[in-house]
Order: C-alpha cells, then structure tokens, then sequence
C-alpha cells in the first residue's frame, strides 16, 4: 500500500513536470518578442576561461563558437530579464559571468520569452558553471574543452551532448536537479574523472557511447525516478546497487555477481573501464547494451 501510494505521488509529480516545462515551451514561443540582443566579446588569448551562467525560467542553448570569441543572443520580452554580462581577464584566465534578476517576487506577465543561444570558444579550457530555474535546454559540449561542469536546475527538460571526445581532462561532473527529464549522450566522449548526478522525481538517460580511454567512476543518487543507462557492449562496466529498493530492474547483458552488484564480461580487461554506484529508493531502472 505504501509503495503504490508512493508510485501514485510519483506519477503526480511527473505531470506537474511535464505542465510547467511544456508551460516553458509554449510561453517562449508564443510571446510576442520586444527586445533581442546579440552580443560579441573578443576574449583575447587566454589558457583557461571560467564561465558561470544564472538563468531564469525559459530555454537555454548552448553549442561550441569560434576561437577567442564570446557570442550571446538574447530575446525577452520584459525589461526585468535584460541579461547582464560581465567579461574581465585576470592574468590568463578570463572570467565571464552571464546572468538576469530572477526572483521569487518578481511581477512576471504570463507567458513571458526569455531565450538564451550562447556560443562558447573552442580553443580554450573551460570551466563551466550553469545555474537555472525551470527551462528547457541544449548544451552540446561538442568541440568544447571542458575541463569541470557544474550544472544546477530547478525543473527541467535538458539535453547534453559529447559527440565528438574532449581532448582534455575533465575533472568533474555535477549535476544537481530537482524534479527534470535530462538526457546525457556520448558521456564516455566527456574523458571525465569522476561524475556525481543528484535529482528528485524525473526521467533520466546516461548514454555512455563514444570513447572511454581512462578509467571513470559514477555516482547517482536519485529517488522515484526513472533511469535508463546505455552501455557499449565493449566497454568493461561494473555497477554497484546501495540502498536500492526498485519498483523494476531490467538489466541486460551483464554478469550478476551478488544481489547489488554487475558487471559485463569485458570489465577487469583494460585500465580504461567504467565504475558504476548507484543510490536511491523505488528506482525503475535499465541498463541496456548499445553498438557504439
């Protein structure tokens, strides 16, 4: 009775979910736009360039650019979201802060546009720090050099991408959401170290495909959620259950050593492989084999 009162909450919290994204959605597409900005920023040779991003409600693009150079185009349609962005440079590391006055209190007409299209340099190391209310989003890390990754949202629709491999070390991933629907793909592209992902009630997809050359370890932490993994049938995986009652447990083409722990038949044979741990309570969770 507890568990199906649980799943019933749930299912509630994903069409409140679905409401207040879809609300995103249509409000930016049927606001009437005022204002659009572009904005162009010659960053100048730098060895590292530290980005941090506070936005609103709305949706949120991001994609690589061109060497040295910042672009930006904003469109609200209320004066209250003017973006304000702030370049400086100390020593080499440039320092870029993008954000708008988002409040709790805010007299907000509804809907309201508030649209972000940024493009980022893909010849310097970045260390990109992105915190949002509820939005809908696409950031393709392609071409970039990611060096940390922070992501912190409220409700959201998100996709990341790592289509083609970041050639430098990527130290850290976290991503902290509350109730959301995100996709990760080409995460094994990302060379990352370590990777830790926190989120309430939602949807989850960490498609791992692309190249694993260093060993990587991965922490998930999520509750009610549902949480599929995509796994190259080559790579050497080991995934580690903690204090994890599921509602469905669908794993394909792995070894089970114990009740919490599996592996597929290819781990122990390379230093690159990938370390799996996951936590949380009435998880739906797959894992399914994937030809990269």
């Amino acid at each position: 009775m507890i568990k199906l009162k649980l799943l019933n909450k749930k299912r509630y919290i994903l069409i409140i979910l679905l409401f207040f994204i879809l609300s995103t959605i249509v409000s930016d597409s049927i606001a009437i736009e005022e204002n659009s900005e572009n904005k162009v920023i010659p960053l100048g040779k730098l060895d590292s360039l530290k980005v941090t991003v506070k936005f609103g409600a709305g949706k949120f693009n991001l994609i690589s650019g061109e060497d040295d150079i910042f672009e930006g185009n904003f469109q609200y349609d209320n004066s209250i979201l003017k973006p304000n962005i702030q370049y400086e440079k100390l020593g080499e590391t440039g320092i870029l802060i993008l954000s708008q006055s988002i409040k709790n209190d805010l007299n907000l007409s509804f809907p309201s546009q508030n649209i972000w299209d940024l493009k980022l340099p893909s010849d310097v190391p970045l260390q990109l720090y992105i915190n949002t209310a509820t939005y809908s989003g696409y950031i393709d890390l392609t071409n970039l050099l990611i060096e940390n990754l922070c992501i912190n949202s409220g409700a959201s629709q998100t996709n990341v991408a790592f289509n083609q491999p970041n050639l430098i070390d990527l130290k850290s991933i976290n991503i902290k959401t509350g109730a959301s629907i995100i996709k990760m793909y080409g995460l094994a592209n990302a060379n990352f170290d370590e990777m830790h992902f926190s989120g309430g009630v939602g949807s989850y997809t960490f498609d791992f495909s692309g190249s694993l050359n260093k060993p990587s370890k991965v922490y998930i932490h999520a509750g009610a959620a549902k949480i599929v993994l995509k796994i190259p049938y080559q790579m050497g995986i080991k995934i580690i259950f903690r204090n994890f009652p599921t509602t469905k447990l669908d794993i394909k083409n792995l070894i089970k050593i114990n009740e919490k722990t599996f592996i597929s038949s290819e781990y122990g044979k390379s230093d690159a492989e990938l370390d799996i741990e996951i936590r949380g309570a009435l998880l739906d969770l797959e894992v399914v084999s994937i030809i990269d």
